[in-house]
Parts: structure tokens; C-alpha cells; sequence
């Protein structure tokens, strides 16, 4: 049997049922709740969020369509648009912030990660290493 490598090359593997489709689901699933996490610590812009994202998770995690998920979260009043600067190349950047009710949501959404992911771990320990 031949063991395909990971990411799998091939686009058809994006579907349920396989190793691409259960990381796009769960990237579609955690993306506002890292996305809100960045902004807690910081204002920053679209380009920026997406590198720190690949950066902090050692190129691992990368957003394939930011403006989606920032454009969602302003509409629901997660974040809005704060500053803008001049880049060195003279664009200008949009720097976007958490809101209140992004925060409150932030916390919501970190607790029940957590939950669920402890719950998720407890799962995955063997029985044998259980009290």
C-alpha cells in the first residue's frame, strides 16, 4: 500500500473524507478565533495577521482568503477598521482592532476550545494510560 505525503498533493483530496478536508474544515472552524486572538494583543493589517499566523505556527497554519474572514468578523462587530499608514512602498495599509464584542467573543471561543480540546485529548489517551 502506498502512504501518500502530507499536505496531499493532489486538489480532489479537499473533500470530506480526507486528510485535506478535515484540515480545511478545521481552519475554516479556529481561523476567527486566532484571527481575534492576534488582534487582542495588537492592531495589525491583513497582510500581517496572515504572516503571523504562518509565523507563530512554524508555517503550518496560512490563510488562503483573509479578506473573508476579516470582512466577516466586521460585519459582526468582532473588529473594525482602526488606523491607517503609508508602507515603505507607499500603499497604504488598513490596520484593523478588536472590539468589545470581539473580546467577549474571543473569551467565549477560547473556552470552549479549551474544553473541547481536553475533551478531544481525554479521547485519544489510551486506555491503557488511564487511572
Amino acid at each position: 500500500m502506498e502512504h501518500s505525503t502530507y499536505p496531499p498533493a493532489a486538489a480532489a483530496h479537499s473533500r470530506s473524507g480526507s486528510l485535506a478536508g478535515m484540515e480545511n474544515n478545521f481552519k475554516k472552524a479556529i481561523t476567527e478565533l486566532l484571527v481575534l486572538f492576534l488582534l487582542n494583543e495588537r492592531e495589525m493589517y491583513i497582510n500581517e495577521i496572515t504572516a503571523e499566523l504562518s509565523r507563530r505556527s512554524g508555517e503550518s497554519f496560512q490563510i488562503v482568503f483573509p479578506y473573508a474572514v476579516i470582512y466577516r468578523m466586521q460585519r459582526f462587530g468582532y473588529i473594525d477598521e482602526t488606523q491607517k499608514h503609508r508602507a515603505p512602498d507607499g500603499r497604504l495599509r488598513q490596520y484593523y482592532g478588536i472590539t468589545p464584542d470581539g473580546s467577549s467573543y474571543l473569551k467565549e471561543l477560547l473556552a470552549f476550545y479549551r474544553h473541547l480540546s481536553d475533551g478531544v485529548a481525554k479521547i485519544l489517551t489510551s486506555p491503557s494510560d488511564s487511572p
